[in-house]
């Protein structure tokens, strides 16, 4: 006869699964010896809770369930009549009123949710230990109470926004994924990095979720909310995908949310939750959310904001982004090529410059990334790269084009130690998110031999300055005649637009003050070429030079700014 009941409890256990998620099923088995017999409802009903609200509001406390009916019957059955009732610890009962879109009928084998709600006029803290249902016959006298249904909740009460978790399975350190049981145990969910990230309405932390479909069906991305925590205030995070996307069987997809918190070190702890409403009429809603998890964030950096931890770069090696990202192709690569150090030409700033190859591998043509940089020196300072003003629009099928970014820096900085991170702006816009990070630095000039203009390499076989009177220009009387034999060699394949950073030649006499100088460009109109060229310039000084510097020279907001790359003597 044990035997039997045994076999009997497990086959009501198994019922019961089949709708009550392991969260609520977990609450069943530590606060319940006969969960079968406490979890069953008249006609054939299996009921489980799914949420329970205990929250200070501004009119008093507002106590709130949701619960989940299941018809394991044949029929259509109605929804019970029966009054659902909030118990405290100190023995009161609160009657909940059922929310106007409730539903009134249970298809057979079919799931419904159910909302009710109460706001009870106290301010002080009470606990919530049970949810009942009661029949209630109120045309006799004195009316008769039925009790049908008892279910403890204290394990999953939730105190709003500013309450925390008692459950300890409910807690999770970064980086482990999660299921969120009362939503779909199907979708599984991945804390992958935090980034800081000022923007017009303040700083931001930008948090990204790796959201992953385990089943064998497709199932959309669930509404999880996401707030972050510091020892005194909770950040309530924004959703930054606007339209909910559906993932097929083992698809995987980030989601990502923007925390109002000036720095991602600040922040403690994240809280899951999912959203509930109550309807009060056809045109008044209360929405609410409920906590799921806690996720505890280390105090080591190691939530910072890369899709793969920072290691060192190997020049011009295809860079290594989050497979996942949404502007770099797969046919596309991207290389860092150079990182060099420019000084200002009027003082006050340098310019670190990072040229790019993007290389199209495919047999057709293809946009080109849309990608922004940033740097990190050693001190924390972030410094944020501006494109070259002008981008060609494709890439040719196996041919290389050449791009830089600037990035304006303090003149006390070295660039010995630096991390650059590969940010995707257009995905979530206005917000940037991480799709590779690497640690590089400022390359060495080399001291002799070709000189590098990446993709260009320049030889000077021989110069000679000559110096006339009697200019066109009478503001500048003096015109010098620069004489240059130059081997020009194109590495790689590559290609370069008008953008690209030019040549500057500039004569100097002896005591270092300019004579005149020139900027050539490589490509285009007036560009430099292969052997022996003339180039004019004006002056207000006669002089005979013995002196010629080479600069590698660009345009920023702030100005030009040059890097010295040769100085030749006669």
């Amino acid at each position: 006869m044990i035997k039997k009941w045994k076999q009997i409890t497990a086959v009501l256990v198994l019922l019961v699964s089949l709708f009550i998620p392991s969260a609520s099923l977990l609450a069943i088995a530590q606060e319940s010896q006969t969960p079968a017999q406490n979890y069953t409802l008249p006609n054939s009903i299996k009921a489980a809770v799914k949420s329970i609200l205990n929250e200070q509001v501004p009119e008093g406390t507002r106590v709130g369930a949701i619960v989940r009916l299941y018809n394991e019957g044949t029929r259509l059955i109605r929804v019970p009549d029966s009054e659902v009732r909030a118990k405290t610890a100190e023995g009161i009962q609160y009657t909940l009123r059922p929310s106007a879109d409730n539903a009134i009928n249970i298809q057979p084998k079919e799931t419904v949710e159910l909302s009710y709600m109460i706001v009870v006029d106290r301010d002080d803290a009470f606990d919530i230990t049970e949810l009942s249902w009661v029949d209630v016959d109120e045309f006799v006298s004195p009316r008769v109470e039925k009790p049908l249904l008892t279910i403890p909740v204290s394990s999953i009460e939730w105190r709003g926004d500013l309450g925390t978790l008692t459950d300890p399975s409910a807690t999770i350190a970064w980086g482990e994924p999660f299921t969120i049981p009362a939503v779909s145990s199907a979708l599984e969910f991945k804390p992958v990095s935090l980034s800081e990230e000022n923007t017009p309405q303040g700083p931001k932390t930008i948090l990204s979720l790796l959201a992953v479909n385990k089943g064998d069906k497709k199932k959309p991305i669930a509404d999880v909310r996401i707030n972050a925590k510091s020892d005194k205030k909770v950040f309530v995070g924004t959703k930054l995908e606007k339209e909910t996307a559906v993932l097929d069987a083992g698809e995987q997809q980030y989601i990502h949310y923007a925390l109002p918190a000036g720095s991602k070190d600040e922040l403690k702890s994240l809280t899951v939750l999912i959203p509930e409403t109550f309807m009060i009429d056809d045109k008044t809603k209360i929405e609410y959310t409920i906590g799921q998890l806690n996720v505890l964030l280390p105090g080591n950096g190691s939530a910072g904001g890369s899709a793969a931890p920072a290691d060192a770069y190997q020049w011009n090696e295809p860079i290594r982004f989050d497979k996942l990202n949404q502007i770099i192709q797969p046919e596309v690569s991207v290389a860092l090529v150079g990182l060099h150090m420019h000084e200002s030409v009027g003082g006050g700033f340098k310019a670190a410059v990072a040229k790019f190859k993007l290389q199209n591998r495919s047999d057709k043509p293809m946009p080109i990334p849309q990608f922004q940089a940033q740097l990190t020196s050693t001190g924390g300072n972030k410094y944020t790269g501006i494109r070259q003003t002008t981008v060609a629009e494709t890439l040719v099928p196996n041919i290389s084009y050449v791009m830089y970014y600037s990035f304006i820096v303090p003149s006390t900085e070295n660039g010995d130690q630096l991390t650059m991170d590969i940010l995707d702006g257009q995905t979530v816009a206005p917000y940037a998110i991480p799709i590779a990070r690497f640690k590089t630095q400022i390359q060495p000039e080399k001291a002799d031999g070709a000189l590098a203009f990446y993709p260009f390499t320049v030889k000077v076989n021989s110069w000679k300055v000559d110096v006339y009177m009697g200019s066109a220009k009478e503001s500048l009387p003096y015109s010098y005649k620069l004489k240059l034999d130059l081997d020009i060699r194109l590495e790689d394949e590559a290609v370069v637009d008008k953008s690209f950073p030019k040549m500057k030649v500039v004569i100097v006499d002896g005591e270092g003050k300019i004579i005149g100088s020139k900027t050539l460009p490589f490509t285009g109109e007036n560009q430099l070429v292969n052997g022996l060229q003339t180039i004019h310039m004006d002056s207000v000084l006669f002089e005979f030079s013995q002196t010629l510097r080479l600069y590698e020279t660009i345009d920023t907001p702030f100005g030009q700014a040059d890097r010295l790359i040769a100085t030749l003597q006669q």
